[in-house]
This record gives C-alpha cells, structure tokens and sequence, in this order.
C-alpha cells in the first residue's frame, strides 16, 4: 500500500514538474518578443500559486543553462535571468531579485523585457509609490509626436520607445503616423500597459510625472473625448516633429559615436528628397519641429536647407526646438537663418561637462574657449527675447558625474531657463561591459556612492535643474524607497 502511494507521489510529482515545464517554454517563448511584458509580472503569483514546481523548473533550467558548457542565446538567457529574479521577488527576497534585474538591465540597457520586469519589482518593494501605478496615467506623445529617424519613426524618443511606426523613405506620412504599430503604441497608453516603453529610460514615467486620465483630460480638453473612447487613430499630423534621421555632426562624441559622421553626396541627395515628399507637406500641421537630436543641426546641409525653407510666410505657425553642440553657434552662422529670428522655443545646448578637460574629453573635437564665448552668445539671445528658453543638457556618466553642480553654477551664470541631467544611454556604441563601467548611477559600479554623494550636492536642488530619470538618485528620495 505504502509502496502504490508512494508510486502515485511520484508520478503526481513527475506530472507537476512537466505541467511547470510546459509553462516555463509557452512563457520563455513570449518573452522573446521585443516588447516588455507587464501581465506576466502581474499574474506571477498565480503561476507560483497554481504550479507548485514552477520556480524549481525555472532555476533548475537556468542552472543548467548557465552552467552547461553549451552556447545559450542571448535572449532566452536574459528571460531565464527575469524569471528567477521573479521567484525571487516572490519568495520574499526583493533585494536579491532588484540585484539580479538590475545587473540584467545595465547588461541590456535597451531591453524592454529587462527594463519592464526591473520597474515591476522595484513597484513590489516600492509599492506606495505611485509613480508605479501605471494603469490609470496618460502620456500624450504617442498622440502628438513624431520622430523622424533614419528608417523609422516614434511617437518619442527612440531609446524610451523603440518601437518603429514606419518608414517615411517608404510611406507616406499620413500612412506612417497611423500605422498599425502606431496605434499599438497608443494602445498601450491606453491600457495603461505601457508594454512598448522603456519605463526605467523614460524621465516622466521615473519622476512619476504622468497626469492621471482626468487630469489630462482637463490639461488637453481637445483629447477628451479621444482618452474617453480610447481612440488609437489620430484625425490630425503630429504636432511636435522631432527630425533624427541626419547623423552628420562636427564632434565624434565618444558616448554616441566612434568616428566622425558627415552624409556624403547620395545620403543627402535621398534626404532631400524625404524632405519635400514628406517633412515640408507635414509640418504644415505643426505646432513645433526639433532639430536635432542625432547631430548637429548646423553641420548637416540638408538641415540647413529645411530651416531655411520654414519661413514665417509659409509656416506661420511653426516654432524651432533646436539642439545643438554649440561649436558652430556663432553670431555669423545666426544672422545667416533669419527663419530662427525669434522663432526658436527652446535652444538646447549639450555641455556634458563644466570644465576645459572635461567637455572635451567627453565632446571629441570641441574647444572649451569656444565653447563658453558661444554659450554666452546664446546666453544674449535669451535676454533680447530672440529665443524663448535656453537650456543645457548634461549626459552622466562615469567621467563627468563629479560636475553636475558645477554645471548649475554655469546655467546660473547664463540664466539659462533649465539645466537637464540625464543617464547616459548605450546607442550601440559600447559593449555591455563598457557601459556597464561607464554607468556609474547603478548601484554595483565600484564609483556608486561618490555618484550618491555628488547627487547630495545642494546645487541640484535649483530650480532651473531638471533631473529626470535621475531624480530617485536623489539621496532623500533612496532613503524613502529603502
């Protein structure tokens, strides 16, 4: 009899075990889409509840996985890696598994998978926070940008939303802007899954600054009834175009690019034709176009040309958001785009350090001297109302972190309306193990709590200081989420 029993233990045993396997394949072969999967992390609890073997089966694979001998792809390494931080997590130990996500997440720092699964236990540990209630937020740009890049667009920064809603070298833009992957975008706003955002990347969502629906309803009364249907095709153009598809730049900034970049003769050619088949005819809607974020506005030809198309006769309407490194921003180069000429909302300078060494270290083929004759410039053009914000941007890391409050001292001196800081993002330019050493806002970087004690720093706390998705590195904001 004991023996039977124990026999039917076994096979029960053997069932369950296959029962957690079968499950553990369907869910890896999930988690090997692009997207970030916030119902997974939700229901975890109920697959550990309704599969007793599961986190057995999940870290005897990843042993296995790990310690086999065998080449693991890397992808299926990465879910297996989430999967036991989320046994983890739910085995009461959240330290362990934010340990283990976070060390994921600087390896993969444009992995939605990673970032997502990161966010979601940090919202366990941290769950007072509403900051990681996403459900009943709204973000409005998926609904009124768009982002103009080589071979894609996005509704928002690439890095925060990698997700492509087409190619305007191939389709129109009316086409593109509501795009089935487009809508899919809006969808998840909506849905408050926000599946398609790299939700540890985005600054609003990591300053919990995203207005609730009612809010936004309120702030964009024009949305309303688009919230309240939670409608995904847009009867109007973007209103805010930010252009990144010309990568040609004066500098060869080390954290976005190994060498120089400048379009030669085809490159500009098919950028020109981009232009008048599709940038001039859509930024008839719009309200603002950002120029740029991939180089620098006044080293690309075909920019140049484009500003000096958008004259106030023909886009009356239109605004300038321009970013730029300054080491071409000079009085002549001014006077020679009249279509600026007190057009320009906001003058975005990237300075990345507050001292000679610095900058040009991390500005490959800057000069500091020019840089501050220039900053002032831009600095007299704010005061005569030619440009209405002037702001400087900030990229940490590793090599610059020690002058983040210097370089409030510099925006103080300049008057400039806000200084932005901002983490340092791997475009493809370093190995995860370079960026891993240059990330020094991660808490395992050997360099972490001289980070921590430069974020104590009291000239952060300025007004004209916009910190982003850095603000939790404030030293008050870690101690309440400890």
């Amino acid at each position: 009899m004991k023996k039977t029993a124990h026999k039917a233990a076994a096979k029960a045993e053997q069932a369950a075990r296959a029962q957690a396997q079968d499950m553990l394949h369907t869910m890896l072969q999930d988690m090997l889409q692009i997207d970030d999967r916030p119902e997974i992390w939700a229901a975890f609890p109920q697959f550990l509840q309704a599969l007793p073997q599961f986190a057995t089966v999940v870290r005897d694979t990843h042993t296995a996985a790990m310690q086999g001998g065998t080449k693991i792809d890397l992808f299926l390494a990465l879910a297996l890696e989430i999967l036991v931080a989320m046994c983890d997590a739910h085995a009461g130990q959240l330290d362990r598994a934010i340990g283990r996500l976070t060390r994921a997440a600087t390896m993969q720092s444009n992995s939605l998978l990673a970032q997502g699964a990161l966010f979601h236990v940090q919202g366990l540990a941290d769950s007072a926070n509403p900051k990681y209630q996403l459900q009943d937020r709204f973000c409005i740009k998926p609904f009124v940008e768009l982002h103009v890049l080589e071979r894609t667009s996005h509704q928002c920064c690439g890095n925060w939303l990698p997700t492509s809603a087409g190619d305007l070298n191939e389709q129109p833009w009316e086409a593109v802007w509501n795009s089935q992957a487009a809508q899919a975008v809006r969808a998840s706003i909506h849905d408050g899954s926000y599946r398609h955002c790299n939700k540890t990347a985005c600054p609003a969502i990591q300053a919990g600054t995203l207005p609730t629906k009612a809010q936004a309803m309120a702030q964009w009364p024009g949305l309303a009834a688009l919230i309240a249907e939670q409608e995904t095709e847009m009867q109007r153009g973007p209103e805010d175009v930010n252009l990144a598809y010309d990568a040609t730049c004066n500098l060869s900034c080390p954290s976005c690019r190994t060498t120089k970049v400048a379009a030669d003769s085809a490159t500009r050619e098919r950028y020109s034709a981009l232009q008048e088949r599709a940038i001039l005819p859509m930024l008839r809607e719009a309200k603002s176009v950002f120029i740029t974020g991939s180089g620098d506005p006044f080293a690309s030809k075909n920019f140049r040309q484009l500003i000096e198309r958008l004259t106030p006769d023909e886009y009356p309407d239109l605004r300038f958001r321009i970013m730029t490194n300054a080491m071409l921003f000079t009085p002549r180069e001014w006077e020679r785009f009249p279509a600026l000429h007190a057009r320009v909302q906001s003058l975005q300078i990237s300075i990345d350090g507050a001292s000679a060494q610095t900058h040009e270290l991390l500005r490959r083929g800057a000069r500091w001297d020019v840089m501050q004759e220039n900053l002032r410039f831009a600095a007299d053009l704010l005061a005569q109302g030619m440009v209405q914000g002037l702001y400087l941007s900030f990229t940490v890391q590793v090599d610059n972190f020690h002058e983040m409050g210097d370089a409030v001292v510099l925006a103080d001196q300049l008057n400039a309306t806000g200084l932005y800081f901002g983490k340092m993002t791997n475009w493809g330019t370093f190995t995860p193990d370079e960026y891993a050493r240059k990330a020094v806002f991660v808490p395992s970087h050997p360099r972490h709590q001289a980070f921590m004690a430069a974020m104590a720093d009291p000239r952060l706390r300025s007004p004209r200081v916009i910190l982003g998705n850095l603000i939790d590195h404030l030293p008050e904001r870690a101690a309440e989420a400890a």
